[in-house]
């Protein structure tokens, strides 16, 4: 698959849409509980960097012609992103609890830990860390998917709770595109023109993510079913 300079400079502005839009969902869910917020914020790190190194491959593949293939840069970005989608969306989870009443969340971590160390023990089985090996990484990106759709879903309950229609059709549209560009990507044939559809679609989706949630930071920080107190711990 070759790579245009062009083409490899613009995947960096989805990636820093989407951490823009994870940085005020981390803000969003710490503004409610300060260890949430933790997690919130870790997930978010962890996304960030496999976006970037991703990125980082796609741009060091254009630069060399396609010469130098950093593997761990591509294929490791499964790993940062199924963590940091499943802290986000035990984080948004659990301070949606909090918000409607229903329980003071304790052992936090207890939920992901479980997800995440199955994980592990799922690729190690399956040929992990040998990249010629898809099985690893279709779990993991298994992993990825289902923690993405559940944090959108979660962000369009909390958006439509607080009245804001059009952020959750936002949210929607964002996971709508995610999987439009999954079946793009099973194309065999990556050509130019077609990987800038991906691209642009992928920067229009994570633009309106980071918007939604920007907005929805706002609101949820300013809300009256915000909860205080026992809250903030």
């Amino acid at each position: 698959m070759e790579y245009t300079l062009s083409l490899a400079l613009e995947d960096f502005i989805p990636v820093i849409f989407s951490s823009i839009g994870l940085y005020f969902v981390s803000r969003m869910v710490g503004n409610i509980n300060t260890r949430l917020g933790q997690m919130a914020t870790i997930g978010w790190i962890l996304v960030t960097i496999g976006g970037f190194l991703k990125a980082t491959w796609k741009l060091v593949m254009a630069l060399t012609q396609t010469q130098t293939n950093i593997v761990w840069f591509d294929k490791g970005m499964f790993i940062w992103m199924a963590a940091g989608f499943t802290l986000l969306a035990f984080a948004l989870w659990l301070m949606g609890e909090i918000r409607s009443g229903k329980r003071q969340p304790n052992r936090i971590w207890l939920g992901p830990a479980i997800v995440l160390v199955l994980s592990l023990f799922a690729i190690l089985f399956t040929g992990f860390p040998d990249t010629t090996i898809n099985t690893w990484r279709f779990i993991l990106l298994g992993v990825m998917t289902i923690g993405n759709v559940v944090m959108v879903i979660l962000l369009i309950q909390q958006a439509r709770a607080n009245n804001q229609n059009l952020l959750a059709v936002f949210f929607l549209v964002n996971i709508v595109i995610v999987f439009i560009l999954s079946g793009l990507a099973r194309i065999p044939e990556q050509s130019i023109p077609l990987q800038w559809t991906e691209q642009l679609l992928n920067t229009f989706a994570q633009g309106a993510f980071a918007y939604a949630a920007w907005k929805l930071s706002g609101i949820i920080a300013t809300s009256p079913l915000q909860v205080t107190g026992q809250a903030r711990v």
